[in-house]
């Protein structure tokens, strides 16, 4: 017996609804040629509604060519030379999800809408920020994937520890230690990248309208997932060393912050490391005022020039903060494999959370992932990037202070792969500007999407990870001619 389900609450009459459907069915090779449909008093029966409605359809759907009958027998699907295609009504507009949504998955939608990105193949697009394709390491992590498959094929595939694959937890653990930060293994709680870390956490700590406080300009991609979770966003200025202390303090005084952020070494947007003096006396303001702090050290390999500045977790004595990390910017975006590093007490509860949501974690890139660490490859492949982005870095400074007119800030970062331009307004929209660049084929990322308050000059932000040597130099003189002639 052929069942449709009909809502009988619906604008679209029910012999309207029942046509619909059987010619959708039709189409679709679920009724086919010479099959018999229900009788109309049986169908009538099994459908509740009237005989006559059954006998109406029925009767349109013969009109249709869709059927055939012959007096006192079955209707039957009849061979048809040309495919009527009609598109049913069915229900597509009568349940409104809107109102069922939450409100901070709203205000999520609105900033994620105004994220979007336009493409345009035939320009230099300086808006990426993922490591270049031609230096990802492909047929290196494919000899540790053929491997693992040969080795430990079973197993990977079962579902994991939900803290992550306990060898990766202690190779992170052990090259953290490289950077003076004293994890064990159990400290260290792998993730599907740096998002979900945030995600993570956040869900740990915030309720609706708990405050937290992120450095403006700050990174983007934060900014919607805080307004998920219905958090109040305090902005603290970024200066050219950092969060503005001074500022933070008197935040943490007046609105009882649950938690900073902040991104020590190459902060996204600006590129901005801060000195290791900053880092000590924001992580003193954090304890004294029993604030977590969370570092997110995304691009803590990619320091090309000066002496490396130790991450804020190596003096974390109270276990005040929670470290962040991801392979995300230096090996794969798409291998999404990240980690937080945090007290062990802090560990358990977000395991406890990644459980309920996610069950486990992904063995198999995991598991991949330590062994390419095992052989040595991840070394070998930093050294190979900081050969790569030093080049492209010292083109980016030789091209800026060729083209760039002195009325205009940027930064100058030692690392990473972006830079923070401060242009004054002066009666410029950023739309304008945008179009003005657009139109010289050069894309970069609008400096609103690091805020969540207008500024007052017109900012953009540029990253270098996308682009060879020569679309950096073409692309910065570009920017310069516009920015010139204005």
């Amino acid at each position: 017996m052929i069942l449709i389900p009909l809502d009988k609450n619906s604008s679209i009459p029910l012999f309207q609804q029942i046509i619909d459907q059987l010619i959708l069915m039709i189409e679709k090779g679920n009724l086919r040629e010479g099959d018999k449909l229900p009788s109309t008093r049986a169908f009538s029966e099994k459908l509740g509604v009237n005989r006559t409605t059954i006998c109406r359809a029925y009767d349109e759907l013969w009109a249709l060519g869709y059927t055939e009958s012959k007096q006192g027998g079955y209707s039957t699907i009849r061979k048809r030379d040309r495919k009527v295609v009609v598109t049913p009504k069915l229900n597509a507009d009568l349940f409104d999800w809107n109102s069922h949504v939450s409100a901070g998955y709203l205000q999520l939608e609105n900033r994620m809408n105004q994220l979007k990105m336009n493409e345009n193949l035939n320009s230099i697009d300086f808006r990426r920020l993922a490591p270049d394709k031609d230096c990802m390491p492909v047929e290196l992590f494919r000899k540790c994937a053929n491997q693992i498959m040969l080795d430990q094929g079973s197993t990977v595939f079962q579902y994991g520890d939900p803290a992550g694959y306990l060898s990766l937890r202690d190779s992170i653990a052990k090259q953290m230690q490289f950077h003076s930060v004293s994890v064990q293994t159990e400290e260290v709680l792998l993730t599907n990248g740096a998002q979900n870390a945030l995600d993570l956490v956040f869900r740990m700590l915030l309720n609706p309208k708990d405050k937290i406080a992120i450095g403006m300009p700050g990174y983007a991609a934060l900014i919607p997932l805080l307004k998920l979770y219905q958090a109040d966003i305090i902005p603290i200025t970024i200066k050219e060393d950092g969060l503005d202390l001074e500022e933070l303090e008197k935040a943490m005084i007046s609105e009882n912050l649950k938690a900073v952020y902040t991104m020590p070494n190459f902060q996204n947007p600006t590129g901005i490391s801060t000195s290791q003096t900053h880092r000590e006396k924001l992580l003193h303001l954090c304890e004294r005022h029993f604030v977590p702090l969370l570092e997110d050290g995304f691009e803590e390999e990619m320091k090309y020039f000066g002496k490396n500045i130790l991450p804020i977790k190596s003096m974390d004595s109270k276990g005040i903060v929670i470290y962040i990390g991801t392979f995300s910017k230096i090996l794969f975006p798409g291998l999404r494999v990240g980690w937080i590093a945090a007290e062990k007490r802090v560990i358990e509860k977000l395991t406890r959370i990644k459980k309920a949501g996610e069950l486990s974690g992904d063995q198999l890139n995991q598991a991949i992932l330590n062994l390419f660490y095992e052989k040595g490859y991840f070394d070998q492949h930093v050294k190979k990037m900081h050969r790569v982005y030093r080049k492209r870095m010292q083109i980016t400074h030789k091209a800026l202070s060729r083209f760039i007119p002195a009325y205009v800030k940027y930064t100058k970062p030692q690392g990473g792969y972006t830079i923070w331009f401060e242009v004054p307004a002066e009666g410029k929209s950023e739309e304008d500007f945008m179009e003005l660049l657009a139109n010289k084929g050069v894309l970069v990322s609008p400096g609103s999407h690091f805020f969540t308050k207008a500024s007052e000059s017109v900012n953009f932000r540029i990253s270098i990870s996308c682009v060879n040597e020569e679309e950096i130099w073409t692309g910065i003189e570009r920017i310069g001619l516009i920015l010139k002639n204005e």
